[in-house]
């Protein structure tokens, strides 16, 4: 089994899902997320762009560069720069904003998880 493969397409089909989701459904994945929904048509407008488009695309990227073994090392790359850099900036909304909701908790493990299993890929394939 192509381990690298699998951990980008995985990666990519969450970011696809997730994104569709919130471009379709913004107000119910906000609930679900952060437990409030975006109070003016611009806020839900830009949480369509941002939580759906530009996850959208993440993911298409992903999948592009699944498809061919050749570009793998780069794909694992940004799977694990994408995830590090989304558990960064998560773990310093937990400082800075305190207490989260369970969600946010579920995100930042499940982030770090890909970002450690694209990293330990990576190695194998010095």
């Amino acid at each position: 089994m192509n381990y690298s493969k699998l951990v980008i397409n995985l990666t990519a089909l969450f970011f696809v899902v997730y994104g569709l989701l919130f471009t379709i459904l913004p107000s119910e994945l906000a609930e679900l997320v952060t437990g409030s929904i975006p109070a003016t048509a611009s806020g839900l407008t830009d949480m369509r762009a941002t939580y759906g488009g530009l996850s959208i695309a993440v993911g298409v990227l992903m999948l592009v560069l699944a498809k061919n073994e050749g570009t793998h090392r780069l794909g694992l790359t940004f799977v694990a720069l994408t995830m590090l850099g989304m558990a960064s900036s998560r773990t310093l909304g937990f400082v800075i904003d305190g207490p989260q909701n369970s969600v946010m908790v579920a995100y930042l493990v499940a982030e770090l998880f890909a970002a450690s299993w694209a990293i330990i890929l990576l190695r194998r394939k010095r």
